[in-house]
């Protein structure tokens, strides 16, 4: 895959604490959709919007929906589910998002080759050190703002140069990131 040119458009999986920071700092920059699991909560947000409170405050217009085909097509989609929600997701994300690259955000090894399996998606892998509160379906606290560690996935066919643009939009969006050639040092740095 040629590396990304230029990201106009994400889909966050998973609007939780984590998916919600990255939706709404996102949301501020790119276009940005999220992909949830309950159809109340893709109302709610549609409607709403997202608000972000605490370490930054803001409030952004986003596009909520429980099949990722309501979404079309997206430059980065960024899971950031549990990690025993995973597999599921990407079982659901199969055809779809087909020129997109993925980056797991889940502390822990073997996301990506969950994956990996349901689609030939470039993938980043990254592990994230921020944390926030969910008070509700539409609104998140931001509470420690720390990096978000990403690098092409061992295994799979992401470059570089693409971790360097996804890591660049993140730090644009307001928050904190740091791009490895190799994440693998780093993920077990976490673990342990």
């Amino acid at each position: 895959m040629k590396p990304i040119k230029q990201i106009r458009k994400v889909c966050v999986v998973g609007a939780g604490a984590i998916g919600g920071l990255f939706a709404g700092h996102l949301g501020a920059i790119v276009e940005t959709s999220v992909l949830v699991r309950r159809t109340g909560h893709a109302e709610q947000l549609n409607k709403e919007g997202l608000r972000v409170s605490g370490k930054s405050v803001r409030q952004v217009n986003i596009t909520a929906a429980t099949d990722p085909a309501a979404l079309g097509e997206v430059d980065l989609v960024i899971i950031a589910t549990k990690a025993n929600a995973v597999e599921g997701i990407a079982a659901t994300m199969a055809g779809h998002f087909r020129h997109a690259m993925m980056m797991t955000v889940q502390n822990g090894l073997g996301c990506e080759d969950l994956v990996s399996r349901q689609g030939g998606w470039p993938i980043i892998s990254a592990v994230t050190f921020m944390s926030g509160l969910r008070h509700s379906d539409v609104h998140v606290e931001y509470e420690l703002d720390t990096e978000t560690w990403m690098g092409p996935w061992a295994q799979g066919s992401a470059d570089f140069e693409s971790v360097e643009r996804v890591a660049d939009l993140i730090r644009r969006s307001g928050l904190k990131a740091k791009s490895f050639p190799s994440l693998l040092p780093a993920q077990w740095s976490k673990l342990i």
